[in-house]
Parts: structure tokens; sequence; C-alpha cells
């Protein structure tokens, strides 16, 4: 038999129990609480850290694409971006357009992949469109050796460069006559390649009414052995002669905007200063076209640019003006369209 107060000591033991138990589940819930919590600011931390070294490269990239579009894209300009991000990486996608007196003629799509530095690229494009290459039935006839290219966008001829001193095997396109059998009133663009380098004041002073300067195409080779300029012996022992210069690489210049009706040799060296103090993607090439300008002194100056060429546009009677011109070497068609 049980003794009255055994009974009431073990239901105050059952009670002290029960309430330690309570208090260690609470203490638990509350640690598991603030566990979470504390997990969810750390997750939130990293995620907003995430977004912002990943939109500072975002926006980087597009600094850099921006300022070397403005260098290397004759007549070409930037309408917009799309922003493909991912986790610490993505692909800018940047759609441009031409204009020929002042007709906009959508042009191009442009990929660039970015990535946090020392971070893999998860979020990449890769790849690439390239130029339409069309047989001239003419051009095949007079022995030339390379096509004429096309925008795979839209059809449209693309221009091509011609570099003083070079021997392309007397092939260099010409196609003023062609304007002569297009409606006086067709909108057109051309790219000039002159017989010699000028100064920006002597294209100015030598190009005729009715022909509207664009974009000036700067002297930047430095070194002709890289760029392909002279003859070689190809694997059948026969010789292969240098191709024009195309818009897509190694042709480099300062033109109008949009919305900035001039242009100036100094907003070319503005331009490489600017690529320098960034230190980029494109700091090499900016590096190497400012030093080939200085040459040894401690910086360019206008003096310093040198015009092998220039994009001109007008109407295609107007245009005609350049016929029997001694300082044009090559004239190449890019777009063409109407007014309305």
């Amino acid at each position: 038999m049980t003794a009255p107060w055994e009974g009431q000591e073990d239901q105050e033991l059952t009670k002290t129990i029960k309430k330690a138990k309570r208090r260690i589940l609470l203490r638990n819930l509350v640690i598991i609480a603030v566990s979470l919590v504390s997990s969810m600011i750390v997750i939130f931390a990293i995620l907003l850290g995430v977004f912002h070294l990943t939109g500072r490269e975002a926006n980087k990239a597009w600094m850099d694409e921006w300022g070397y579009m403005s260098i290397s894209k004759p007549n070409e300009y930037e309408s917009g971006y799309k922003n493909q991000s991912g986790f610490l990486s993505g692909v800018l996608e940047l759609d441009t357009y031409k204009i020929v007196e002042g007709v906009p003629i959508p042009w191009n799509e442009y990929w660039s992949n970015y990535q946090v530095t020392n971070f893999p690229n998860f979020s990449g494009t890769y790849g690439g469109t390239g130029g339409l290459t069309v047989t001239d039935p003419q051009m095949k006839a007079q022995g030339y050796e390379y096509y004429r290219q096309y925008n795979p966008y839209n059809g449209q001829r693309e221009l091509a460069f011609y570099v003083p001193g070079v021997n392309y095997n007397g092939k260099v396109l010409n196609d003023l006559s062609a304007l002569s059998r297009m409606e006086s009133g067709k909108l057109v663009e051309m790219a000039l390649s002159f017989d010699k380098d000028y100064s920006f004041a002597e294209v100015k002073a030598m190009l005729p009414a009715g022909v509207r300067p664009v974009w000036y195409w700067v002297d930047t080779y430095d070194d002709r052995t890289n760029f392909h300029f002279k003859p070689f012996k190809d694997g059948n022992g026969n010789i292969s002669y240098p191709l024009p210069m195309s818009p897509s690489f190694g042709v480099y210049g300062f033109g109008i905007r949009p919305d900035w009706d001039k242009a100036e040799p100094g907003d070319f060296i503005q331009t490489l200063k600017g690529g320098l103090h960034e230190k980029g993607k494109y700091y090499s090439e900016y590096e190497r076209i400012y030093n080939y300008l200085k040459k040894d002194k401690a910086e360019p100056d206008a003096g310093d640019v040198r015009l092998l060429g220039v994009v001109v546009t007008g109407t295609a009677k107007g245009l005609q003006s350049l016929n029997g011109q001694p300082y044009v070497r090559g004239a190449v068609l890019g777009a063409v369209t109407d007014r309305y």
C-alpha cells in the first residue's frame, strides 16, 4: 500500500518532467525558427549579392560593346539590347541599324557573353551568323577570287574596304557605274577606299556636293603582316592575293551619330582613351591602336589620325558626282533603300 505523500510526489515529478519537456520543445522550436530566419537572411543576402555582381558585369559588358561598336561598325548604331541573366553570368543580345539619308534600316544582331571574374559561364550563347555570299556573274567573268558579301538578316550588300598600297591583283570593286542604272531618287550607302591616306580636312574638302560623309575609316594597321596584306603561295603553289577588309573585322573609324551630326578625329582618340581607362574586353585592341597613332609621342593628337576611306550616303544621282574622282580607288555599294 502506497503512502498518500508518495502519490503526491509522483504527480509533482510528472508535472515537472512535462514542464521540462515543454521548455525543451519550445527552445528547440525557437532555435529552428531562428535558424530558418537566419538561413533566409543569408540566402537573401547571397541572392542580392549575386544580382548585384551579375548586374554590374552586364552593365560593364554593355559599355564595352557600345564603346567598341562606336569605332568598329561603319554607319551602324545600337537600337537596344536584351539581357539574359543567369547565375553570375549572362548573355547580352544587341540589335543594330543603319541610317541612309534619314531612313533607318534594321541591320544586325550581336551576342556578348559575360560572367563574374573567375566564375564559369553557365548561360553563354555560342556560334553566330556569317555573311551571305552570292556568286556575281560579272565578278566571276573578271576573275575575282572572292565573293560579294550580303547581310544575313535583310539581304542588303555589305560594305568592303581596300587598303591603299595593297596588291589586290587589280580586283578592286567600283560600283559607281551601278548608280546610273538605279532610279535617281534611290537612297544609297557606299564605302569609298582612297588611293592613299588623307587628313580629315583634306577629305572634307575633296568630297563633292551631294555626297554626305557619315563614317571615316582610320589607318590603324601597325603590322601589315598580321593582316595578310601581301600575296602568298597557297598549298598548290598558286599565288593568293589579299581580300578586301570587311566591317566585321579590322576596320576602325569614327562618324556621326543619330543624335549628333558632327564627327571629328578627336572623337576617335577620346574613344580609345575611354577604352584604355575602362580596361575591358577590348583593352588590347585599344592599346594597339593608341600606340600606333602616337608613335614615340606621349599621346596621339588629331593630326595623327589618317584616313584611308569614308562611308558616304546620298541619292543615286548625287553620288554619281564621284565618277572620275582621282582619289577613289574602290567604291562598294552597301545599303540601298527608298525614301518612302
